[in-house]
């Protein structure tokens, strides 16, 4: 998809429709605002959004918007790191390791 002021096309995504007013979408990669430009450029509106996971990481369903938990022994052991500050995914060059 191609979004406003971008030149790049989105890489490509998954839409499943939950209901007629839901769905649930997987994407690859993080643009700014990207979930809401996407649906309003085919004409829809995001009234709420929800993030399950970043990469193989699964967030915890009981954790309030704008809280966050520290990651597990697991996690870090995995190669996958997150930037508090950006959110960003951050993925060593040489851990092996492919989102």
């Amino acid at each position: 998809m191609q979004l406003h002021n971008e030149k790049d096309l989105t890489k490509p995504a998954v839409l499943e429709v939950i209901t007629p007013t839901q769905v649930r979408l997987t994407i690859s990669e993080g643009r700014y605002h990207q979930v809401k430009r996407m649906f309003a450029a085919v004409g829809n509106h995001v009234v709420e959004l929800h993030r399950e996971r970043i990469g193989a990481i699964v967030l915890d369903d009981d954790l309030e918007p704008g809280e966050y938990r520290p990651l597990t022994e697991e996690e870090i052991a995995s190669g996958r790191f997150i930037d508090p500050v950006s959110q960003a995914l951050y993925v060593p060059l040489n851990s092996g390791v492919h989102l």
